[in-house]
Formats: structure tokens, sequence, C-alpha cells
């Protein structure tokens, strides 16, 4: 397997998961091909599991991601994005792919997949607990006028 993706409507939660020399044409295209899903929702929080994957770091080649991550992925993505890599890439290419994650409102960069996990369970899945809901609503009275 190079790159593939997932949309679990019952989950409510797109994953992508690429491992092994793999050329930005080929995230580029995984990418074009979710977004052009039946199934795909923009607002569904997005988990993009890239540990072990190798990349050229080539400027050409970074800079056509850089071209796909701008103009389209940005465009149709509003949900929550968990990028993780593992800590064995090149430096500067962690770099770059750092700036590339940047690119995206609502996105971060980990190195660990349970923290990358968990933030977007904390984000997206994690409701207000029934004490913070009643604190919510006394705030709210607070700021009325007395009668």
């Amino acid at each position: 397997m190079a790159a593939a993706y997932h949309i679990n409507d019952d989950e409510g939660l797109i994953t992508v998961r690429a491992e092994g020399d793999l050329d930005t044409h080929a995230i580029a295209a995984i990418g074009r091909a979710m977004l052009d899903e039946a199934g795909f929702d923009t607002d569904l929080p997005l988990l993009m599991d890239f540990r072990g994957v190798r990349l050229p770091r080539q400027a050409e080649a970074l800079a056509e991601l850089r071209a796909f991550v701008e103009h389209e992925f940005r465009a149709e993505v509003d949900g929550t994005v968990a990028v993780v890599i593992d800590d064995g890439l090149d430096p500067r290419l962690c770099a770059d792919l750092y700036r590339l994650t940047c690119m995206l409102s609502r996105a971060e960069l980990f190195e660990d997949y349970e923290q990358a996990l968990k933030w977007i369970m904390r984000r997206d899945f994690a409701q207000l607990s029934p004490l913070l809901e009643q604190q919510d609503s006394a705030d709210d009275r607070r700021n009325e006028a007395p009668e």
C-alpha cells in the first residue's frame, strides 16, 4: 500500500494512510481522489498518517505539493486536520511538512499517532460536561439586566 484513504461516516472521521517511497504526485493524487469522492464531507475531521513515508526532497516536487495544498485541498477541507509524521524524516523535510500543515487553518502536525487522535477527539467529539453547560448558562444570565 502506497497511499489510501477511508471515509467513515459512522465514526465521523476520514483517515489517510501512506507509507514507503512516495513522490508528491502520489500524495496529491490520493488527495484529489478523496476530495472527488461522493461521500467526502468537508466538515469531517481528517487524520493523515504519514509515518514511514519517504519523500524526495526536490524543490519542484515540494512546490507542486504546496500548490495542491494551497489551491485545492485548503479550499475543500473545513474540518480539523491532524498530520502524523515520524521522527525518522529528514529535518528539512519535517520543516517543509510543517509549513504545508500551517497552510490549513485547523491543522496540527504530530510525531505521535495517539496524541493526534486524542487532539481530534477533544476538538471534534468532546461534549461539554453538564457542569460546564450549567456554568455557561449562568454566565449568560449574569449579563442580563436586572428585572
